[in-house]
């Protein structure tokens, strides 16, 4: 966060540093600093992470694993895949050519 220019004080208890430590596990420090780099009001920066706990309570409460299971196959091209080109007409605009 500190190269981000989002600087905090992290004076936290034992509970709240396990919540930290949790978050961080689950979602990975780069997912973490992302939330609040969204909701960052540099003319208003929070004084203490508590404030960030706050925000990173707003993230789902399943893991980033259950979150992508589902009914979506992620799209990979195949590794012959050659776009389509009209064998008729071989000039064809790429409208033509199945785009």
């Amino acid at each position: 966060m500190t190269v981000t220019g989002m600087v905090v004080g992290w004076r936290l208890t034992g509970d709240e540093w396990d919540r930290v430590t949790a978050l961080s596990e689950r979602w990975g420090p780069e997912r973490l600093v992302e939330v609040i780099a969204r909701r960052w009001d540099p003319a208003r920066p929070p004084q203490s992470a508590r404030y960030l706990l706050r925000i990173w309570d707003d993230l789902p409460t399943g893991t980033p694993a259950e979150a992508l299971k589902g009914n979506v196959v992620p799209l990979r091209r195949e590794p012959a895949w050659k776009p389509f080109r009209n064998p008729v007409k071989t000039s064809a605009s790429a409208y033509q050519n199945g785009f």
